[in-house]
């Protein structure tokens, strides 16, 4: 009954295993390409170097030895971000979908652009309504003005129902954007990945890690971060240059207050975040290893049955498993820290504008309504000078994401 069994195995293995070489269209034999499941474990029987436990054997691919050894070289891997690197990287992958050649794409995707920059403005432009709209609605309560504070009640009212619209198409148009690019970027990638036989070469040489993670998940995640960091700081600098007259027609020395604690929050928090860069790329590479091991015994799992390698199986696939976890930990701490800085660096702008401006007010030189409108101005400016502070663990992941990517191609 067993021998019929693994009789039948192998019958299966040998219909259904043929492979390409790389390099041209001639067939290769299953013997010296494939390596199947259960040939691959025959062959380390064989040769002596099968992983044995209680005569069980291990179809796993890497030891328990070797998953330490990674832990350990991860702890001199840790990098910075490489800025000019990162824009390179970035401008090299982002920029074929917006030049490609297919004129129907590229003017779908400008003028789409063109869109959500049009949105973009607008909602800068409401922002700046409000502002106003603010220091008149806070005077009108302390001159105890109740028709005035009515009339700017109602107005507020039509204000928040017609400026709605330009926020949430803003964020439509994107979102459609996004997977408009995605969809072209997908389709790149896997002719890549075909052309010539390269997934063949990629699996058998090792030449990057997770391929189909780098075509999911990489892509994906770059080009929504990606297009949500160009409309930042398109909206950051058309912010700045909006409300930074505001700001200095009211009291000129907050402005030079807001540049000086914005560079000093962007040193602090580039100092205090730089391991973010590489533990969030050893995280994307553990979790992808993580999940190739659950989707590889899925394929196996009558081989592995047969042989009896469940134990071994399953302390491999731990093992990975808590090799991720381990770096999480990691990465959540680098986190904690960076978050105590950026959490005291929020908090600040709250009552950092008042305390500045009120002594104008007590002195009668402004009305109460400008100290609301600067402290809105000084909050709109100081995230936009403070891009890098806000946004230093999503641009870690991103830097990730996109030397995964450069990778692949």
């Amino acid at each position: 009954m067993l021998a019929l069994h693994s009789t039948r195995i192998c019958s299966v293995h040998r219909r259904t295993a043929q492979a390409y070489d790389g390099r041209s269209l001639k067939k290769v034999s299953t013997a010296s390409r494939v390596r199947s499941p259960v040939a691959w474990t025959k062959r380390r029987l064989a040769s002596g170097t099968g992983g044995r436990r209680g005569g069980v054997v291990c179809l796993a691919s890497k030891s328990t030895e070797e998953l330490k050894t990674e832990a350990v070289q991860l702890g001199a891997n840790q990098k910075e971000i490489d800025w000019q690197l990162l824009f390179g990287q970035f401008v090299k992958i982002a920029t074929p979908y917006w030049m490609t050649s297919d004129p129907e794409t590229r003017t779908g995707a400008r003028w789409r652009l063109a869109g959500v920059l049009g949105m973009t403005l607008a909602t800068t432009g409401v922002s700046v309504g409000f502002n106003f709209l603010g220091r008149d609605f806070f005077n009108s309560i302390a001159e105890k003005q109740p028709d005035t504070f009515y009339h700017l009640l109602t107005v507020y009212f039509f204000a928040i129902a017609g400026g709605i619209p330009f926020f949430v198409f803003r964020d439509f148009f994107q979102q459609r954007l996004a997977l408009r690019w995605r969809e072209w970027m997908t389709e790149q990638y896997v002719d890549k990945y075909f052309d010539d036989r390269s997934f063949y070469r990629i699996q058998t040489e090792g030449l990057i890690d997770n391929p189909d993670q780098r075509i999911n998940d990489d892509i994906t995640n770059f080009c929504n971060t990606a297009l949500g960091f160009t409309l930042v700081i398109f909206n950051s600098c058309i912010d700045l240059a909006s409300f930074s007259g505001i700001l200095l027609g009211i009291y000129p020395p907050l402005f030079g207050f807001l540049l000086i604690y914005s560079l000093g929050g962007t040193f602090l928090s580039i100092k205090l975040g730089q391991r973010l860069v590489g533990l969030n790329f050893e995280q994307e590479t553990r979790e992808a290893n993580f999940r190739f091991s659950l989707m590889r015994i899925r394929e196996n799992a009558e081989s592995i049955a047969f042989y009896g390698g469940e134990e071994n199986e399953k302390r491999v696939l731990l093992d990975r498993f808590k090799a991720a976890l381990s770096n999480l930990g990691d990465l959540i701490l680098a986190s904690r820290n960076l978050d105590f800085f950026t959490s005291g660096y929020k908090y600040l702008i709250s009552f950092l504008p008042a305390a500045l401006v009120a002594p104008l007010y007590f002195k009668g030189e402004i009305e109460f309504g400008v100290i609301n409108q600067s402290s809105s101005a000084f909050s709109h400016i100081l995230g936009d000078v403070s891009l890098i502070v806000f946004q230093f663990e999503s641009l870690a992941g991103f830097s990730a994401v996109t030397e995964r990517l450069s990778q692949f191609g």
